[in-house]
């Protein structure tokens, strides 16, 4: 499926963040919270593990996600008690992601080798059910088994989405450079421009080209300014990431 035309006017109201993000349970269950401004999403984004931010700034460097909504639904959870009563309770998802070449997909994040509990396999099997309702797909995600070095430059190269006051200046002129040397290093790159700026005016630049996905590099080797980089387009190396099996299951 193709999300790049909807206008997502409906879906920002329907899918508005259904819980708060805070620590009040962090005495028992210790995780970080935290903001950062979305690119994607043109808005502040919250979360409130580490899990969730790294995954989110996989969403972001991803060329192929349109859209994506943290704690998007309510999904209603009953059970009975010992006595036959009827109890429950309501879940949030963690995040819907509108990704182009797929239905809507629907996110648990979790951390690897975490207890599995009778709450939590109710949970996916309550959030499968709803998804199949919908015509969505349900996984559980575990971005911190992903390579240290590809957790490494997913944090780095989010940082630069953004692109950087006067980019637009020297952006053709590093992609043309670029391409007739076919590969280069990004410090060498940069110093090609020496004799009219200041490479270190550049290399930002070139981070910005790298982050979306016009530039590509080995992602599975932790960035520095000696990584060789090359003209071939890169956004593909991100949306890999969400097929390999020990990352989604």
């Amino acid at each position: 499926m193709k999300w790049n035309d909807k206008d997502w006017v409906s879906e920002d109201q329907e899918f508005l963040p259904k819980r708060r993000v805070d620590n009040k349970i962090s005495w028992q269950m210790p995780h970080i919270i935290g903001s950062f401004y979305s690119n994607k999403m043109n808005r502040v984004v919250e979360y409130h593990s580490l899990n969730e931010c790294l995954f989110f700034f996989l969403l972001e460097l991803d060329s192929s996600t349109v859209r994506y909504y943290v704690q998007p639904i309510n999904i209603g959870i009953q059970f009975f008690d010992d006595q036959g009563n009827t109890k429950g309770w309501s879940h949030v998802p963690d995040v819907l992601v509108f990704k182009n070449g797929f239905v809507p997909l629907l996110y648990q994040i979790k951390e690897k080798g975490g207890p599995t509990t009778t709450t939590f396999e109710k949970c996916n099997f309550h959030c499968e059910n709803y998804s199949n309702a919908r015509g969505w797909h349900y996984s559980v995600v575990y971005p911190k088994v992903l390579p240290k070095a590809v957790q490494a430059n997913i944090k780095f190269l989010e940082g630069f989405i953004k692109k950087r006051r006067n980019a637009d200046k020297w952006i053709p002129e590093i992609i043309a450079r670029l391409s007739q040397l076919r590969t280069e290093s990004i410090i060498n790159l940069a110093s090609d421009f020496s004799h009219r700026i200041d490479p270190l005016h550049i290399l930002p630049i070139i981070y910005h080209l790298i982050a979306t996905g016009v530039f590509s590099f080995n992602l599975n080797e932790r960035i520095t300014e000696y990584t060789e980089i090359s003209c071939f387009p890169f956004h593909t190396q991100f949306s890999m990431l969400f097929h390999d099996e020990e990352v989604m299951k």
